[in-house]
């Protein structure tokens, strides 16, 4: 039986917090990593955190791209009455009192409750002016 060969602790730490990755790639793949590496004199662990940073800026952006389509289709906001800017309705407490306040006022499907006229609709009720 062959003995394991005596490592210090620091190196079993070291190892312990950084984990040895391998992948397989083709050649040309293979090429071009070792071209990136002699061009731009980091190493392939360097490379790769770059690559994260990259990826993981882009499905940020792409989050946000998704959000902000759902929130102009489904969402519903009003204007800050101090300063102008948007509040979305996102909250449970801001959920929970639009909705008190269109029940209280009888919104309800058009079919049920009729139409509202102009001035109903984008006037306010008279004990919130």
């Amino acid at each position: 039986m062959v003995k394991k060969k005596h490592q210090p602790p620091s190196k079993i730490r070291y190892d312990n917090t950084h984990p040895i990755i391998s992948i397989r790639v083709d050649q040309e793949t293979k090429r071009k990593l070792d071209d990136l590496r002699n061009m731009s004199g980091k190493s392939l662990g360097d490379i790769l955190r770059e690559a994260l940073k990259i990826q993981t800026a882009s499905t940020n952006n792409a989050f946000i791209k998704g959000e902000n389509a759902g929130k102009a289709k489904y969402g519903v906001s009003f204007k800050c009455s101090g300063c102008g800017g948007t509040i979305w309705i996102d909250n449970p407490e801001l959920k929970k009192a639009a909705t008190q306040i269109m029940e209280r006022y009888g919104w309800g499907h058009v079919e049920c409750v009729g139409m509202p006229t102009k001035i109903e609709f984008w006037g306010a009720p008279p004990d919130m002016k």
